[in-house]
């Protein structure tokens, strides 16, 4: 696994905060709001940009998935790159300005988190796009980074699809800690940021497939922002991959739950599907 974050690259844009919205001036606000949500701390931010650079995103987002990471399989269907220093400099920046000392500290006073940390290898971040019948299975993230062995704290994901319609679905929902009930989702908007606590109860995923054209992707930027280990745990009890489950509304499926088995693990292989769902398709 490679280093993303270019130290030397990062200290050149330390103080650039011009990019972003006028969020950056109410922070006693949002770390009220982030404290006091449910089912656990998170908070959205729309305008999370300042509107002519989320422009120059949108206008830069590849439309070419072909070198991507492709996931396909029942839990999970999504494209995602994360090689940043190939991308256009609007882009590529984009991940270094949250990886700066004042955006992290502007994060640290919402979440209360005071040793927050960037990710240099932004383990898991990056862009992420998800086609038609794309979804993300309820889940919990990886837990102890497997290359720095620091602890994964805090999301961050931007919302880069424009006129997105309520019926495609693909909302970000936050569920209860026995995934009983769905108790907050978010709709995607253009340039509306949610981030959330990333901890043994922060529950989340896109449950209902996603039903938009053909030629249309849910489009967004996931950050990840880390800590020395902050739970206490032995070593073997780390989520070291994502855990999914199935909600209470969901029948007992004995060869969905040996893929969240797996999955847990390690990825999901094509053998995997041949021997649990041999005729599985991604319109399943």
């Amino acid at each position: 696994m490679s280093i993303k974050i270019n130290k030397q690259h990062l200290n050149t844009l330390q103080s650039d905060l011009k990019y972003f919205g006028d969020w950056v001036n109410n922070i006693d606000k949002l770390k009220e709001k982030f404290i006091n949500s449910e089912p656990f701390e998170n908070v959205v931010i729309d305008n999370f940009l300042e509107e002519n650079y989320i422009e120059k995103l949108y206008n830069t987002f590849p439309n070419s998935y072909d070198n991507w990471y492709k996931y396909e399989n029942p839990i999970e269907v999504k494209y995602a790159y994360d090689n940043i220093n190939e991308l256009d400099e609007p882009l590529k920046n984009y991940f270094y300005y949250l990886s700066s000392k004042k955006i992290i500290d502007l994060f640290k006073k919402i979440t209360g988190i005071e040793d927050l940390e960037y990710d240099e290898y932004l383990h898991g971040a990056g862009l992420h796009c998800h086609p038609r019948y794309g979804r993300l299975n309820i889940h919990l993230d990886y837990e102890k980074h497997p290359y720095s062995g620091k602890e994964r704290r805090i999301n961050v994901i931007l919302f880069l699809s424009k006129d997105w319609k309520e019926e495609w679905n693909g909302s970000n929902e936050l569920w209860n800690e026995d995934v009983s009930k769905c108790i907050k989702r978010t709709d995607v908007k253009f340039n509306r940021a949610i981030i959330f606590k990333t901890n043994d109860i922060s529950w989340h995923g896109i449950s209902q497939k996603i039903m938009c054209p053909n030629n249309i992707f849910r489009k967004s930027l996931a950050y990840y922002y880390i800590s020395p280990l902050n739970s206490i745990k032995s070593q073997s009890n780390y989520r070291k991959k994502a855990k999914f489950t199935k909600t209470k509304y969901e029948k007992i499926d004995k060869n969905m739950l040996e893929l969240y088995n797996i999955r847990s693990e390690r990825l999901i292989t094509n053998e995997d599907l041949k021997l649990y769902f041999p005729n599985w398709t991604i319109t399943d």
